[in-house]
């Protein structure tokens, strides 16, 4: 199937918070997997305020309506949006999940204090008071290097090469698909689909820096991710801290 509306827009400041206006407007218009597009995106954001600027047709820049139920934690919406990217990029590249919301290459990054694989596209997930999720997604399709955020960022043209690389609205199609599969597999059987989540995450088994909203750092291996989304780090005293949000640093 893939999603219930598609709104296409030409530039906006950010398809999050003009998505989360909407929702107060005219809830009724955004049933639950409806999105909006945008060609460009001039002053988004991403995790821990960080800018989120996509050229004009370079990238895919969207926001989706989700609507947990009972058997769809909102904990878990921003790691299943990323499983649902993950299946919709293997079309054309690989990619592996850094926890909660990036996905990443096997291509190594020149900034050794990103530590990961080069970037090509995130997840910023915002919970509506409604109850209702807006998850904004954004993948570099075919930005050159010196249109990309950061210096550990990368593009599917980047890695694909100009010819052979998806436009945004191919990737659309594909993560609509996705995103509804991967919310039927979960319905079917939650278990697998967190194994699956695992399996793809390239934060597990790495020694990390966690750093904490307000403050705080915990460090340690991460072992797991838990039935609730969190990430489980075992520090050098051998306890298990649990971690629902943070902002994760390989540490080699």
């Amino acid at each position: 199937m893939g999603f219930s509306r598609v709104v296409e827009v030409g530039t906006t400041r950010s398809t999050n918070a003009d998505l989360m206006a909407e929702l107060g407007l005219a809830p009724a218009r955004w049933p639950d997997l409806s999105v909006l597009v945008a060609r460009r995106q001039t002053a988004g954001r991403g995790r821990v305020g960080r800018e989120w600027v996509t050229p004009a047709a370079g990238a895919l820049t969207c926001s989706v309506v989700l609507d947990p139920r009972e058997a769809l934690p909102p904990s878990w919406v921003p790691l299943l949006v990323g499983l649902a990217m993950r299946r919709a990029l293997a079309a054309w590249v690989p990619v592996g999940l850094k926890w909660p919301n990036d996905l990443v290459t096997a291509e190594t990054s020149p900034d050794p204090a990103w530590g990961w694989g080069r970037k090509v596209g995130g997840i910023l997930c915002v919970l509506h008071p409604s109850g209702r999720v807006v998850a904004g997604i954004g993948v570099n399709c075919r930005q050159a290097g010196a249109e990309l955020p950061v210096p550990w960022a990368t593009s599917l043209a980047s890695v694909m090469g100009d010819a052979a690389a998806p436009a945004p609205a191919d990737v659309l199609v594909a993560l609509g698909e996705s995103l509804d599969q991967v919310l039927e597999d979960w319905r079917a059987d939650p278990a697998a689909v967190r194994a699956e989540y695992a399996g793809a995450c390239v934060t597990l088994g790495e020694r990390v820096r966690v750093e904490r909203p307000g403050g705080g750092v915990v460090a340690g291996v991460a072992r797991a991710i838990d039935t609730d989304g969190a990430l489980l780090v075992e520090g050098e005293d051998g306890a298990v801290r649990v971690v629902d949000v943070g902002d994760v640093h390989r540490v080699r």
